[in-house]
């Protein structure tokens, strides 16, 4: 009996083994695994792997990759404290169900800050184990991970295509204007009071560096409060000028700065619950926006799923034939529209589709 229960114990801790010891990537298209840390095996970090759902680990295909990093609340050692990666953000998304047409790669670090350093160690192993897209490279984060993002900008921009650092607890070098021809979009509460606003416009205004701040097209409230709407800052590497918009706007040029009306330090939800976010990441590549033709040879993924009104896509498809059927098999013919990247479904009930796109089939969850 004791040496039944001796093989049990070995069986169970060599399966769990296996997670760090077999090669990446390690999990399935769609699916997002648990890495844990292994220095042994060359793992730098602990982290998940998110495969988009048409990974084919055996054709000679390439694929964007996005990098999440955690806040401070998440850190930890890259094994069992892994989970707390899941807290916020992508990771988080994924693990609801929702769905993205590039790898996602959330690693885990101890002090919960991650440095210029890290960010090319994590790339370095990335390029080596993965079929990476090495031009179409993003990163975000949030709080302490927002001021990763930062340092891997302010230290490795020419591998990055886009970048999306939120609430970064982090400084750029003054000034910055190395970085105005990296696509970069700042995201900020105007009330935090965890990470002031001011890192996020000093950050803005190293990068300008013409002698004026970000903050002068801002509509300020009345003794300098918080404007009545969400705002963004428009950088035009052209005339050297800050612009701006009312709402939540992506950046015309290269750079922008959101800055919610919001009180509080989570500014993340309200960042990644909007597809536009995600949408402007994807179609960006280290020299240029992607046109339709970058796209010949790269799978169409709907984005996001589950979804409330909208369905995005990573490429064009108003030429696609498209059919939307419902869970009882029933073809939809109506109640949709169709635009240039994007399906509107807000007119569906919740519940469970198929979207047939050329020779795929998709299925999309509707809350």
């Amino acid at each position: 009996m004791n040496t039944l229960k001796t093989t049990i114990i070995l069986l169970l801790l060599l399966l769990y083994s296996n997670k760090n010891y077999a090669q990446a990537p390690y999990g399935s298209a769609g699916q997002q695994t648990a890495v844990y840390l292994n220095n042994s095996n060359g793992i730098p970090f602990g982290y998940y792997e998110y495969l988009p759902q048409n990974f084919n680990p055996t054709s000679n295909n390439t694929y964007p990759v996005l990098i999440f990093y955690h806040g401070i609340g998440e850190k930890g050692n890259g094994t069992t404290d892994l989970y707390k990666v899941l807290t916020n953000g992508t990771p988080k998304q994924i693990q609801q169900g929702m769905h993205f047409p590039a790898i996602v790669i959330s690693p885990q670090k101890g002090s919960g800050w991650f440095s210029g350093a890290d960010f090319l160690t994590l790339y370095n192993y990335l390029l080596l184990n993965y079929p990476i897209d090495s031009n179409r490279v993003y990163i975000t984060g949030l709080s302490a991970g927002g001021g990763g993002v930062w340092q891997a900008l302010n230290n490795h921009h020419d591998k990055i295509a886009a970048a999306v650092p939120i609430c970064g607890a982090g400084s750029i070098s003054n000034p910055a204007t190395f970085l105005q021809n990296t696509n970069i979009w700042i995201h900020h509460n105007f009330g935090d009071p965890t990470v002031q606003k001011t890192q996020s416009i000093n950050n803005a205004n190293r990068i300008a560096n013409n002698s004026q701040t970000v903050m002068n097209v801002y509509p300020y409230g009345a003794n300098n409060t918080a404007a009545t709407t969400d705002f963004t800052m428009q950088f035009n590497t052209n005339t050297q000028t800050w612009t701006g918009n009312i709402g939540i706007e992506e950046p015309d040029d290269k750079l922008s700065f959101t800055l919610y009306k919001a009180n509080g330090h989570n500014a993340w939800s309200t960042t990644y619950n909007n597809p536009s976010v995600y949408n402007w990441m994807f179609s960006k590549t280290l020299n240029s926006t992607l046109s339709n033709s970058s796209f010949e040879n790269i799978t169409i993924i709907p984005y996001p799923n589950p979804t409330k009104d909208k369905i995005n896509f990573s490429k064009n498809i108003t030429s696609e034939i498209i059919n939307i059927y419902d869970i009882s098999g029933k073809k939809i013919t109506s109640g949709f529209n169709i635009e240039e990247n994007a399906i509107d479904i807000s007119n569906f009930e919740n519940g469970i589709y198929f979207l047939k796109l050329k020779n795929q089939t998709f299925e999309i969850i509707k809350n």
